[in-house]
């Protein structure tokens, strides 16, 4: 061989390696904007921004112990990252997570069909939109489980119907997102009905991939419960299930109504329903009825008066439970952000002049002892320093670039609507991640209470559902190349990706 000829071939090599950049470009273009946008944030606010429950997380990360208010999977994270002692590091892995997730929706719209443009469009809420970011900044559970949720969906979606190994693996991460957040659920009831309603197969075959996805789910699930259970004697994933619904229910919880046995009727309140606290300070107010009971705020015992109590007033009171979780739920399409559930925590969620503190009263001695204690994690300063004039950018992005919550609406009414009137297979597939979002924006209201970053996670999932319900139904990803199968395809140019791919074995329609 001449070295023209091999000169010729290495250049080949290399224009190989950089296709799928120059194929994608306006992706890559769009995660280097994402990601000098995440940097602005990074140096306005360090090391992290602080939310109410961020030191729960870190203690028990610190302790390496199961949470009794919530499940620990974001605090096992917590403790991987331990050695390090940087929440730096920590905040710069969830900016990396918020990165995947938008390539993730990208790659799954694109695969199934929808143009460049069409893809990089659903991606683009997970990658610019402002609240996303600054939640990316906090220590917060919320950005590892949507990662471990659009990964659960990545597994069942890549191939249709997907193998059993991508099955089986799909469980355990759906599984594993339970475990980060009970609303998790919500995940696991949209991977199930992905592998459900997939590519045609008999219904003894997608009961069988339905079982495997279940059993995947149980194992982190399982593992957990047993360690909770080393703990505090009990098999569970937390101890605040029925302290939560007690909130959520005293909204409207009527005694005169309710007929509580004489144990529960201390739950009780006299106070009328139009004048009552938010549902989130029946938990944490010193007011509140619940916490005139003596012992811990996640005692087994409070926590099974509480669930008793709550129960018995959505049993009396439907309608009423009804309306008010229907009230929370239509918050998250408001055209504008509201003053929610109160000033301090709508707050922590703005990219403001001021750091938020760890306490909501930081000059108390429980502030005192949450700032020592979350040094332990950093074995340094914890408290947020803004830097100017990243933080002044951050704040004035944050003014313009945000998805609606009109707009959320809009998204979900228009991928559901689009999967029923359109036949074939995307369409289908688009009830799996569709789900996860209805049930991820539904779910908060209906045991707890409503919250903004709740709506934030549920978004990517919408975007993608209504991608595939507008995706090609002569292209539904059906891979049997190896090389396709592999990612290949991404090198390919748009033009001439339907002929090419289909020359590979793409196996067409459902």
């Amino acid at each position: 061989m001449t070295a023209g000829a091999r000169l010729g071939r290495g250049r080949a090599r290399t224009s190989g390696r950089w296709q799928p950049v120059r194929a994608h470009a306006p992706l890559v273009v769009a995660l280097l904007v994402a990601g000098l946008l995440r940097l602005v944030a990074a140096l306005g606010y360090r090391p992290a921004m602080w939310f109410t429950d961020s030191f729960t997380y870190l203690d028990e990360a610190i302790d390496g112990r199961p949470g009794l208010p919530r499940p620990g999977g974001y605090s096992i994270y917590l403790w991987l990252l331990k050695p390090f002692h940087s929440l730096t590091l920590v905040m710069a892995t969830q900016h990396v997570m918020g990165l995947a997730v938008g390539v993730l929706v990208y790659a799954l719209a694109w695969r199934y069909g929808v143009p460049k443009w069409g893809a990089l469009l659903a991606a683009a809420p997970v990658l610019f939109d402002a609240y996303e970011i600054q939640l990316e900044r906090m220590i917060l559970s919320d950005t590892l489980f949507l990662a471990i949720g659009m990964a659960a969906f990545a597994l069942v979606l890549w191939r249709s119907p997907p193998r059993p190994w991508a099955v089986a693996a799909a469980g355990l991460v759906a599984g594993a997102s339970v475990v980060t957040r009970p609303t998790g659920i919500a995940v696991v009831a949209g991977v199930l009905l992905t592998v459900l309603l997939g590519a045609r197969q008999t219904w003894g075959r997608r009961f069988g991939t339905a079982a495997l996805v279940l059993a995947g789910c149980v194992a982190p699930v399982l593992a957990y419960g047993m360690w909770f259970n080393s703990h505090y004697g009990e098999f569970a994933l937390n101890r605040s299930t029925g302290v939560f619904l007690y909130g959520r229910v005293m909204r409207f919880a009527d005694c005169e109504k309710i007929h509580p046995p004489r144990e529960l009727r201390r739950l009780c309140t006299k106070v009328p329903p139009e004048r009552r606290m938010i549902s989130q300070n029946y938990i944490w107010a010193a007011a509140s009825p619940l916490n005139h009971i003596r012992g811990g705020r996640y005692s087994r015992r409070k926590n099974h008066m509480a669930e008793r109590f709550a129960v018995r007033a959505i049993e009396a009171q439907p309608g009423d439970y009804l309306k008010a979780v229907s009230h929370d739920t239509l918050r998250a399409f408001d055209w504008s952000r509201t003053v929610f559930p109160d000033r301090l925590t709508y707050d922590r969620y703005q990219f403001g002049p001021r750091p938020a503190p760890i306490s909501d009263n930081p000059r108390s001695r429980h502030a005192a002892a949450l700032y020592r204690r979350a040094a332990q994690y950093e074995q340094g300063p914890v408290q947020t320093t803004v830097f100017q004039p990243w933080a002044g950018f951050a704040g004035l992005y944050q003014k313009v670039f945000f998805l609606r919550g009109t707009m959320v609406g809009l998204i979900l009414a228009a991928g559901i609507v689009l999967a029923l009137v359109r036949r074939g297979l995307p369409g289908r597939l688009a009830a799996g991640p569709w789900a996860a979002a209805a049930g991820l924006v539904v779910l908060p209201a209906a045991t707890a209470e409503f919250d903004y970053r709740y709506v934030v996670t549920a978004v990517p999932f919408a975007c993608l559902a209504l991608a595939l319900s507008c995706a090609s139904r002569n292209n539904p990803g059906q891979i049997s190349s190896p090389a396709v199968a592999s990612g290949t395809a991404w090198g390919e140019a748009e033009g001439s990706r339907g002929g090419a791919v289909a020359g590979r074995g793409v196996r067409r329609g459902p």
